[in-house]
């Protein structure tokens, strides 16, 4: 089945710029103006708007979209499946990820499962836990690397128990201690992540009762660093995102002990896509159960 049409509206419909849904077929935009028209032709009503600074979705376009990407998940997925049964494997594995796995796991996984699999491409979307969500539930990303959140079904492999730290500024008067109270977080200028970006942070200081001064927020990790490191604050971090930081940074552990689960998370072991299925026994291979990468 030729979906690529289909493909093509689901991308433009992401980047809103006909020029750069085609830049990623090797498509012209007025080759994909033409494509476009021609679904539109065929479905009988309009599925862009068109304007000066690109195109949005109509009504119907936004009624329709869904089923484009269903129907495109299941077509790679039925190719791949043809492939495995011929002893091939092909086709493109979508990666969700917070920035931090992006840098620290990803990079030693994909060398590994390409050295296997060169046929499979691999496109990484990077978020916060928000976007990652939604991306897991629209079907524009196949599985995602998240923090496990209460409430979700999806199905998920938990890969790591991932400590929070409490980030100080160098001079700080408790810097030296081997562990910070969260208590002493009270009525203190702290930089937070935003809520969209880090649902974690937020729930912890609800669960604790904790009231810092929050002078700052940022949905950005490595700003909040920026800022606790030029003495703007303290703020609560995951330890897989300093390990950018090792050097630069204070950190001492959380009294008592705060950790957040990080997952392997897709719709559906039972009808994960073969790449899928192949990419999740090399990430259950390879991180082990402290963060780190193992060989194999």
């Amino acid at each position: 089945m030729d979906t690529r049409k289909y493909e093509v509206i689901i991308k433009a419909a992401e980047c809103g710029n006909l020029t750069k849904a085609g830049e990623s077929f090797g498509y012209t935009q007025s080759g994909v103006s033409h494509m476009i028209k021609g679904v539109e032709e065929e479905f009988g009503f309009r599925i862009f708007m068109r304007g000066r600074d690109g195109v949005s979705l109509t009504t119907e376009g936004e009624r329709v979209l869904p089923f484009l990407r269903e129907i495109a998940k299941w077509n790679e997925s039925l190719g791949q499946t043809v492939s495995a049964i011929n002893g091939l494997i092909c086709g493109t594995l979508r990666i969700g990820s917070f920035t931090s796995i992006a840098i620290h796991w990803l990079p030693k996984i994909i060398r590994r499962f390409q050295q296997d699999y060169p046929n499979i491409n691999i496109d990484i979307t990077e978020g916060g836990i928000s976007a990652l969500e939604e991306a897991l539930e629209e079907g524009s990303v196949d599985l995602t690397f998240m923090s496990v959140q209460p409430g979700r079904s999806f199905d998920r492999l938990i890969l790591k128990k991932d400590p929070f730290l409490a980030i100080l500024p160098k001079g700080h008067p408790l810097e030296r201690e081997k562990s910070f109270p969260l208590e002493a977080f009270n009525g203190v200028d702290f930089i937070l992540v935003t809520r969209g970006f880090d649902y974690d942070t937020n729930r912890l200081l609800k669960k604790y009762a904790i009231t810092p001064n929050i002078k700052f927020t940022s949905h950005d990790d490595h700003t909040v660093f920026s800022m606790v490191e030029n003495g703007l604050g303290v703020s609560i971090l995951p330890e897989l995102v300093m390990q950018s930081y090792k050097e630069r940074s204070v950190t001492l552990p959380l009294e008592p002990e705060v950790y957040r689960d990080i997952a392997l998370c897709l719709p559906s072991f039972a009808e994960a896509s073969p790449a899928s299925r192949r990419f999740i026994e090399y990430v259950k291979k390879m991180v082990a159960p402290d963060g780190s990468i193992r060989g194999i």
